[in-house]
């Protein structure tokens, strides 16, 4: 018997601070269930309340949402799994993805939103970090995009090898490991830095942002709710400027620039 734990009318968290709270109690997977939340594991462990338990039986419930999951289109991106058959339309790519036990199939709206903005900047040349990388997604698409480097870094050293499957499907050169961005060294800086977490740790984070990218560089922000979104604007201060920022559903992505050097 496997067991269930469904919150109801929380699908809009789905890559939002409830659902980061399922994957790190040791949640098989997390998915949407019409307007509900389930997270599905293989004991009952103390989870956050607002939800209840329940039994499931032996079906395998993650592997029928995976399989039940289609392409998408994002721009001149179609992100698709393995299993669906792609038609592409002139100047189309596809970037496949089986996402495991790792955040970004490219349905949710904060994903789409990054990949949005990244097929709007000229990475021809560029070097981009990917912090939170989760299946990979974000990194790998930077490197269709033309970026001369795609970089990943994830604390959960479990979505390491969903990220690098994922980059062998695409035949991509995205690199990926296992580091605690806020205090890790990355070498030198970065063109474009997209991060795809919740809104509390991008402003716990904004300094260690400045600290991986070069002046004049970009900085894409997703994850964050409605009710949070001022929250990270008040975080916003030199050496960012907000240039803009886009909504879709309930979720925001900003797009920042860090000054040049005066002089």
């Amino acid at each position: 018997m496997r067991h269930a734990h469904r919150y109801p009318g929380a699908a809009h968290e789905a890559e939002g601070p409830l659902a980061l709270a399922l994957w790190d109690a040791g949640a098989r997977a997390v998915a949407e269930d019409g307007a509900d939340l389930v997270g599905y594991f293989d004991d009952r462990v103390p989870l956050p309340g607002g939800g209840a338990w329940e039994d499931v039986d032996e079906r395998d419930y993650v592997a029928e949402y995976f399989a039940g999951l289609e392409a998408v289109e994002v721009g001149p991106l179609v992100v698709a799994p393995t299993h669906r058959p792609v038609t592409l339309q002139p100047g189309q790519r596809v970037l496949w993805l089986d996402p495991g036990m790792a955040f970004g199939t490219g349905h949710h709206e904060t994903t789409r939103l990054v990949l949005e903005a990244l097929g709007a900047l000229d990475l021809v040349g560029a070097r981009v970090l990917d912090v939170g990388a989760g299946s990979g997604v974000l990194a790998i698409a930077a490197d269709l995009f033309g970026a001369a480097e795609a970089v990943g870094v994830d604390i959960d050293p479990d979505t390491l090898s969903v990220a690098r499957a994922n980059a062998r499907l695409n035949r991509s050169r995205a690199r990926f490991s296992c580091e605690d961005f806020g205090v890790a060294a990355l070498g030198e800086p970065y063109d474009v830095v997209v991060a795809n977490l919740i809104a509390e740790l991008h402003v716990d984070l904004m300094d260690a942002y400045a600290g991986v990218l070069r002046p004049g560089g970009t900085l894409v922000l997703s994850g964050i709710v409605d009710e949070r979104a001022e929250m990270v604007v008040e975080a916003v201060k030199p050496p960012f400027v907000l240039v803009d920022r886009h909504r879709a559903g309930s979720w925001w992505a900003m797009r920042l620039a860090r000054e040049p050097v005066a002089g």
